[in-house]
């Protein structure tokens, strides 16, 4: 079954959307909004009714809620029983500080801390509840960022996480992103990561036109999957070009 990214240029590449089990790897660098292309892919699940869980370790819950404002927005009419946003932030690079945890104390119900994100083995058995509770088949997933997770955990703990998690939610029949700052890590991480992934994407620029190349994506035979297209970045709208 081929499920919609939620950006049609890309559906077309991909030769029809992704295939349930899919983990797909965002090679990034700065400036190339990645965010925006999580975003359309929420919405996407939303729209499907699908459950959709977004872990962010780079950004405190105060600016999830600004980032996340636009694209909420756009959802249909009883999104809250289907988004959960996990703050994988505030309990590992907030340190728990106070200005972080006192946002719960008036917090949606949509968004929730994960206790002792920093510790890489209390995340591990927290995130298995997470599976147990909340993921089915087509659950859309958003991890953001694995670069995030090796600063955290370090290098290996971070390898770690994503070899198991990855293989699980294939088991699982789900949908997830996985975000990754490609300049911040050595060639051995980045060849660890591709290896275990499905889909590998990579978003860059080329004499300032924002870049996108599909690196690795299985079963998909068209040369021109893998050739970079120039794309365009207008709020929610993402549109690829030749």
């Amino acid at each position: 079954m081929r499920c919609s990214t939620g950006i049609q240029g890309l559906d077309e590449l991909l030769e029809g959307g992704l295939i349930l089990g899919e983990n797909v790897v965002w090679e990034v660098e700065t400036g190339t909004f990645p965010l925006e292309f999580m975003n359309v892919f929420m919405k996407q699940g939303i729209k499907e009714k699908n459950q959709v869980i977004y872990l962010d370790f780079i950004y405190p819950p105060q600016a999830l809620l600004l980032f996340l404002e636009p694209i909420i927005n756009t959802f249909p009419k009883g999104w809250e029983k289907n988004f959960l946003v996990l703050d994988c932030f505030s309990a590992s690079g907030g340190r728990g500080e106070f200005i972080f945890t006192d946002f719960y104390d008036t917090a949606p119900q949509w968004i929730r801390q994960v206790p002792n994100a920093e510790d890489v083995n209390r995340f591990h058995l927290f995130f298995g509840r997470i599976e147990r509770e909340f993921v089915s088949e087509g659950s859309r997933l958003i991890f953001n960022s694995l670069t995030a997770m090796e600063k955290i955990w370090g290098k290996e703990n971070a390898q770690s996480i994503f070899s198991h998690i990855c293989p699980a939610l294939y088991a699982y029949k789900t949908l997830a992103y996985w975000t990754i700052n490609r300049h911040a890590h050595n060639r051995e991480f980045i060849a660890t990561i591709e290896h275990t992934t499905q889909v590998v994407v990579e978003l860059g620029k080329i004499d300032n036109e924002l870049v996108l190349q599909i690196k690795k994506a299985g079963g998909r035979y068209n040369p021109n999957t893998y050739k970079p297209h120039r794309y365009t970045v207008d709020g929610t709208t993402i549109t690829l070009g030749k």
